[in-house]
């Protein structure tokens, strides 16, 4: 019975040693941040970083061109979410282009609704944003949405610029 209850305790010293050992890293390494912080050295603390205000550009609208318009965004969505979307969207063209060169050198381009191509703008005034790319040859564009992997018409929309 004594052999039992000696059995567990050495376990369970073994099993402390570690957990106490990284709670000692811990607390040297927290310590050596800490120290180096800008309350500790005198220095006056820098304001956090602001984030990159979004670019907006205007769309091309040039006869015989389209554009993918990849996103219909709502006035209230953060500019954080749309800065990820178009990161993301960004990301996705350059990991594809290999696929079809004409998407070379291509990034997501975000819009307002004012600087659309008018025959783009939908009816519903909900969408202030529009995610896209191009411009593209209006033959092409259609090809294109594949070679992302998108859905022709539902999140790619190959749009002539001009009817």
């Amino acid at each position: 019975m004594f052999a039992r209850a000696r059995k567990r305790r050495t376990l369970i010293v073994w099993a402390v040693i570690p957990l106490v050992v990284g709670i000692g890293i811990g607390v040297l390494i927290g310590g050596n941040l800490q120290s180096q912080s800008p309350q500790n050295t005198g220095a006056s603390p820098t304001s956090p970083a602001v984030p990159d205000q979004l670019e907006y550009t205007d769309m091309p609208c040039d006869p015989g061109s389209s554009v993918l318009v990849l996103h219909s965004l709502e006035g209230a969505m953060p500019e954080s979410e749309v800065r990820v979307l178009l990161d993301y969207e960004t990301m996705w063209v350059k990991h594809r282009e290999s696929a079809n060169p004409a998407l070379r050198g291509q990034t997501a381009l975000l819009s307002r609704r004012d600087d659309v191509c008018p025959v783009i703008v939908p009816e519903d005034t909900r969408f202030t944003q529009f995610v896209w790319l191009g411009p593209f040859p209006s033959d092409t564009a259609p090809a294109l949405c594949e070679a992302l992997f998108k859905v022709v018409g539902k999140n790619c929309i190959p749009a002539q610029v001009v009817r």
